[in-house]
This record gives C-alpha cells, sequence and structure tokens, in this order.
C-alpha cells in the first residue's frame, strides 16, 4: 500500500466558484455557535418539505454540472436508505434551510412529504412530527457535523 502524504496548499490558491457558492447566512453561523455553547436547543424532528425554503432562493447548484452531479448522489443514496439530515432553524412557519442546499435539492427531485432535520431552536406548530429533544449540547457539534477540529 503507498504512504499517503499530505499535500499543502496554499491560501492564496483557495478559489470559490461563484456558481457554486451560496450567500452567506450570518444567522445560521450565530446560532451554530450557539448551539454548541448549549444557548440554542437542538431538536429532532420530520419536517413537511414544503415547510423548507432556502437561505438563498437564487442559489441553483442545479444548474452547474458539478452541483447536478452532487444532487445525482444524495439522490441515490437516498433511494438506498442513507438519508441525509437538513439543518434548519425555524422563520415563523417557514424553516430556513441555509447550508444543505445539495440535499434540499435532492429532497426536492424526489418530493417526500418530511424530510429529517436538525432544528436550531424549537421547532413549532402543527405538521412537524416526530419531534425529539432537545439533544445535549456536548452532542450538538458531532450531530450537526462541525466537529471540533481536532483530527
Amino acid at each position: 500500500m503507498a504512504d499517503l502524504q499530505r499535500k499543502r496548499i496554499r491560501v492564496d490558491d483557495l478559489h470559490f466558484h461563484p456558481d457554486l457558492t451560496p450567500k452567506l447566512d450570518e444567522l445560521l453561523i450565530l446560532l451554530m455557535d450557539d448551539a454548541v455553547t448549549g444557548d440554542v436547543p437542538v431538536y429532532f424532528a420530520a419536517v413537511p418539505l414544503s415547510l423548507c425554503i432556502p437561505f438563498d432562493p437564487d442559489y441553483r447548484p442545479d444548474l452547474h454540472p458539478v452541483g447536478a452531479k452532487a444532487i445525482e448522489a444524495v439522490s441515490a443514496a437516498w433511494q438506498q436508505g442513507e438519508f441525509r439530515q437538513l439543518i434548519v432553524y425555524p422563520r415563523g412557519v417557514w424553516f430556513v434551510v441555509s447550508d444543505n442546499y445539495i440535499a434540499l435539492f435532492a429532497a426536492l427531485r424526489g418530493q417526500p412529504d418530511y424530510v429529517p432535520c436538525w432544528v436550531l431552536g424549537k421547532p413549532e406548530g402543527d405538521l412537524v412530527k416526530d419531534v425529539q429533544g432537545p439533544i445535549e449540547p456536548s452532542e450538538v457539534a458531532k450531530a450537526l457535523g462541525i466537529g471540533t477540529g481536532s483530527s
């Protein structure tokens, strides 16, 4: 087996592709920070897909070949029973999606009635099902897939 080597990349060599980068949701960042410290409760729930709205409605990863391929991969995984949770936060009756656009677009393709979500803040409303939590603050980073940095 060949030795694996880490390759260093200079910061100047990192770029973003405007067609593959949604607008930054500052509120999501604040909520995630507060969730990790325990200041915002995090719940797991089945949220109606019809109530999930994108933070950046102009972001269309499905119109770019790389984004379309990623959406197809997530759709295929979901068809095999490997579901990816959305991270959302409530805004009135809606649930804002601002980080999991690929999974959102995969769900929109399949049109399930409900999608599995980590909800930053208490989900309200009769349409949300199977609400569990809040989860322990010590488990939030792992649940949200944001890690604590050490590898």
